[in-house]
């Protein structure tokens, strides 16, 4: 009988792409609501009120939106809700209903952008189903008028080259406008031609030939402009009207959100039902690693994604199996990890802050707190199922050897599977991480796995990885 010691030196993230006897021991074929940030393995932070009043419900909608004014003087954070606009006043800390759409589509998906008119800090908030709605901070109005070309109803916005551009109309779904540049007196509110320098004059074009194929969202980086379309994806070129040049770059894309999209690095992101896409200016693909989540995305549903960047961090949301899932990607370390067991609505960065909205209808700041507003958080990490490619040879544990803490003095939950056989170890930890911990192990078998969770909404941190002292043999030994 030998001796063998199975190691995992770090833990990093999710990894579905294979199966899960290939996959490194740093990976996990699942786990929820942990934090690899550092390599160690711990309890994700939780999140806690931004703002603490809730968004008043007049309706059975959650939370639509949720974005903020923000100028020199001022920040103003609105939230929508049921097509009513409510904006919080910080003095006396209470939501106000600001504004009550006209017409309100089943789908209410808003797209929002922070901007100049004129002199006039302003924000735009477009919704396919009415006329683009501006705030200054103080006031809504209509954007646009019928002498400028611009009284559309358009879904979505963007700016590009200080355009703006526009798509998403429901009488001209191929259609993408464009204002009038800036300047000696134009503005963006100006859509039509100017016969004395078209140059600076505004407009549309129109993106492929079909209404079946229509434009479901457009996304700007420096020298281009991102146009996705239901099966295909094109871009716009180009500094005025008179070289805009609309290329193809893909033919079978699969259909993205107009909430499905941000921008890092000047690099578009975005998410269809294939996982993280990419556009570096050239391609629009999948992520060489998209494959690390596959059976997450298999079956999720998309239609509703939201996806916002905060410091290093993307994050984006979806649906799967009935429930809410937040899923994080490090853009620098590239890992995927993903977090549930709360409602989510809408999700925003400001100051390099995730914003989400849940249940609560409060607006929460991610990454703060030991629980989910209120909420125990239940987290676990699972290891691949693994013979250690030695197939004929009896594997039997005797000890699992770690060094873990526990500010709040919570349990770690460990469970072996071996050989088909379960067990469950609970193991109460110190405060600090300086000493190591021995768990005696029992069972054997010619596979094993473990799952490592906490119990009650218990914090625990695992610091330098985990070693398990193992026994093998063979059969005739």
């Amino acid at each position: 009988m030998a001796g063998y010691t199975y190691r995992i030196d770090a833990f990093m993230g999710l990894d579905q792409s294979r199966d899960e006897s290939l996959i490194s021991p740093s990976y996990t074929p699942d786990a929820m609501n942990m934090d690899t940030s550092d390599g160690c393995l711990a309890v994700t932070r939780g999140f806690s009120r931004y703002i603490a009043a809730p968004v008043p419900e007049e309706s059975t909608s959650g939370i639509d939106c949720v974005c903020f004014f923000k100028s020199a003087a001022k920040k103003v954070p609105l939230a929508i809700s049921g097509g009513f606009i409510y904006t919080y006043d910080h003095g006396s800390q209470e939501w106000t209903r600001a504004y009550a759409y006209p017409l309100v589509l089943q789908s209410r998906h808003y797209s929002t952008l922070m901007t100049r008119i004129g002199m006039t800090d302003t924000l735009l908030i477009a919704d396919g189903a009415n006329r683009i709605l501006k705030f200054d901070g103080s006031d809504f109005s209509l954007f646009g008028s019928s002498e400028g070309c611009s009284d559309v109803t358009v879904s979505c916005v963007a700016m590009y080259r200080s355009r703006l551009f526009a798509s998403g109309n429901y009488e001209n779904p191929n259609r993408l406008y464009y204002s009038k540049l800036p300047g000696s007196g134009r503005t963006i509110e100006d859509w039509g031609p100017d016969e004395y320098s078209p140059s600076v004059e505004g407009g549309f074009v129109d993106v492929g030939t079909t209404s079946g194929d229509p434009i479901t969202a457009i996304c700007a980086i420096s020298n281009q402009l991102l146009i996705f379309k239901k099966s295909s994806v094109y871009r716009l070129i180009g500094d005025r009207p008179g070289n805009f040049t609309v290329e193809l770059i893909k033919s079978d894309s699969t259909f993205v959100t107009d909430t499905a999209s941000a921008v890092w690095r000047d690099n578009i992101y975005y998410v269809t039902e294939g996982g993280l896409h990419c556009f570096n200016g050239v391609d629009a693909a999948p992520m060489p690693d998209a494959r690390m989540i596959r059976r997450l995305m298999q079956g999720a549903d998309t239609s509703d994604t939201r996806m916002a960047t905060a410091g290093d961090r993307l994050y984006f949301t979806i649906k799967k199996d009935g429930e809410s899932r937040l899923v994080e990607y490090d853009l620098v370390t590239r890992k995927y990890m993903q977090y549930g067991g709360f409602t989510l609505y809408d999700i925003t960065a400001e100051e390099g802050e995730l914003i989400i909205t849940c249940g609560t209808r409060c607006l929460e700041i991610w990454g703060r707190g030991q629980d989910f507003d209120g909420t125990p958080i239940s987290a676990y990490w699972q290891t691949p199922l693994t013979d250690l490619f030695d197939k004929a040879a009896i594997k039997t544990l005797r000890a699992a050897a770690l060094r873990a803490e526990s500010p709040s003095g919570g349990p770690l939950v460990l469970e072996t599977e071996v050989g088909g056989v379960r067990d469950v170890y609970r193991a109460a930890l110190p405060e600090g991480s300086a000493d190591v911990l021995e768990i005696p192990l029992k069972n054997e078998g010619r596979t094993f796995r473990m799952r490592i969770r906490n119990e009650t909404g218990g914090e625990f941190r695992i610091v330098g990885g985990i070693e398990l002292d193992i026994s093998v043999r063979r059969r005739t030994e």
